[in-house]
């Protein structure tokens, strides 16, 4: 059996080490060490053909993830004794090879080595006889369209996973009789320009070339100066076993959200003391990205923090800040929102190398006058630019124009920090109030684009709000865009962003960072591109 050429360790000096070092030295196996995960990368000009590295917590699938996506021939065994089920499935899922103990013998990690030089020859060998196999039958054999558009299933079973434009390119298909559509339809739903044509076919070359590295030929072909058709058979596969079946293809029925009685919310607020510190322990942040019009990628995200009660009752911290009566408490829970964020927001810089941006955290309006001086000096505390954090101001009372809040919106502007307006208001004698307010933009709640489906008269009124806004130089977003219909209502609207679970659920800390540290190449754009997520840093 051919021994590993070269073995990369990821200990610190240690007895653990020169054990390493003395076991593999007898196979004649050469061996590199570094000190942590993260000079992996460097240290692989030697070409490793194993990576050997301790569990850690915290930080350990997110890299391996990342290690995977640089380098698919690798082999990564991850060692540590009494690692759970749950640790063992995330760093599997994640790219992990194997999980083993930490008194596993050489032999057997030989062993995997040669079982991952194994799987690269044989995949190589399979990729070149599925290419040939699809060109030949891609006609007349079955794609499928699975997990919500998501996964796109050739004809020998090879799924490609798809980016959101990736996703909206095959949905085009699906949607338009013949699977085919000219150029000008698919601008037209991405809201581009007719100067961006060259956008739609460097999205279809892109797709071909993750098609052709996992081995298939994907069918889609150029209607010289038209557009494209796919050529194969598409379909959008039901599952039945899901509870919001095709939840993509098909519009959805609208359910009230589940709101909490007031007798409910009233206990649950009497049990509620941010003062106290073991109070952050019940707050958590969840996160959803939201998509620019003009591109079809991500433009940013939303946090959203949640309170879960002594009971199991799980608030929104926005619900929470309409009915804390005390402005003491109320001040102290939007503080500790907008420094836990920051410190997480520099946090995934310094552990994970990912620099987030436009993260949008919602705050009741009267909150901003006690803080927004401080905003610049919390901003210089965790070493972050103003455009990691954005004010999204609500407020369940008509706005008024007072000059300190005036005087507070001119001065985050001046500080490069980004304020907009969160609102359910679409009438045009409110909205004109707004012009020459010193904010970015406004962003629609869900319930108008649900209404707006629902009613046409409705859907006029927000047409022409889109439109004053947009006149006055406001950017707009426009929230709970959920299924197709609603996405069509967004892009024929004069908006620059939409986001729903369309775009993504309802994410985790985890979940978010594993979406931004494999994100597509395209949404990187401008300073640092390599770390950027169309517009916000990676």
């Amino acid at each position: 059996m051919e021994h590993a050429r070269c073995v990369l360790i990821v200990l610190e000096e240690g007895e653990g080490l020169h054990y390493w070092l003395e076991q593999l030295r007898v196979f004649g196996t050469k061996t590199s060490v570094v000190s942590s995960l993260e000079q992996v990368a460097e240290a692989r000009l030697s070409q490793a053909d194993l990576l050997l590295f301790p569990v850690e917590a915290g930080y350990v699938p997110l890299m391996v993830a990342k290690l995977r996506n640089d380098f698919g021939s690798l082999g990564i065994v991850a060692v540590q004794s009494g690692l759970s089920a749950s640790a063992r499935v995330q760093l599997l899922l994640t790219g992990a090879d194997a999980c083993l103990a930490l008194d596993v013998q050489v032999p057997e990690l030989m062993a995997w080595c040669h079982a991952v030089r194994r799987r690269n020859v044989y995949a190589a060998v399979s990729a070149s006889q599925a290419m040939q196999e699809v060109q030949e039958h891609s006609g007349q054999q079955e794609w499928i369209l699975r997990d919500k558009g998501w996964t796109l299933v050739a004809p020998n079973g090879v799924g490609l996973e798809l980016t959101h434009s990736e996703r909206q390119l095959m949905d085009a298909f699906i949607r338009h009789a013949d699977a085919r559509f000219s150029r000008e339809d698919l601008m037209r739903d991405k809201g581009l320009a007719a100067s961006d044509s060259r956008a739609v076919d460097s999205l279809i070359s892109r797709l071909r070339r993750k098609a052709s590295q996992a081995g298939v030929a994907l069918p889609i072909k150029s209607v010289h100066g038209w557009g494209y058709t796919f050529t194969g058979k598409l379909i959008a596969q039901q599952e039945l076993q899901d509870t919001e079946i095709m939840e993509f293809y098909t519009p959805r029925i609208e359910q009230e959200a589940s709101q909490p009685t007031p007798l409910e919310l009233l206990h649950a607020l009497e049990t509620l003391d941010v003062l106290d510190p073991q109070v952050s322990e019940a707050l958590s942040f969840s996160y959803q990205l939201r998509v620019a019009t003009s591109t079809g990628q991500y433009s940013g995200v939303d946090a959203q923090v949640f309170w879960t009660a002594p009971t199991g009752l799980r608030l929104s911290s926005d619900l929470v800040l309409r009915h804390m009566p005390d402005s003491i408490h109320r001040q102290a829970l939007c503080e500790w929102m907008l420094r836990t964020l920051m410190a997480d927001v520099r946090r995934w810089w310094q552990d994970y190398s990912l620099r987030a941006s436009h993260i949008g955290l919602k705050l009741p309006i009267d909150m901003v006058l006690p803080i927004y001086k401080r905003m610049p000096a919390m901003l210089r505390q965790f070493e972050l630019q103003p455009c990691c954090v954005e004010l999204d101001l609500f407020s369940d009372q008509e706005l008024e124009e007072t000059p300190e809040l005036i005087q507070a919106l001119q001065f985050l502007k001046e500080q490069d920090i980004q304020v907009w307006l969160t609102s359910t208001d679409i009438e045009n004698h409110k909205l004109s109030r707004l012009r020459g307010w010193p904010i970015s933009g406004v962003k629609l709640e869900a319930e108008v684009i649900q209404r707006a489906c629902r009613e046409s008269t409705f859907k006029a009124l927000l047409e022409t709000g889109c439109h004053l806004l947009s006149e006055q130089g406001f950017e707009l977003v426009i929230k709970g865009v959920d299924n197709l219909e609603q996405r069509d209502l967004a892009l024929s609207l004069e908006l620059g962003h939409y986001q729903g679970r369309l775009t993504s659920e309802l994410m985790s800390e985890d979940g978010f960072l594993l979406t931004l540290a494999s994100s597509e190449p395209s949404f990187g754009q401008g300073h640092d591109a390599s770390r950027r997520l169309s517009g916000s840093v990676l």
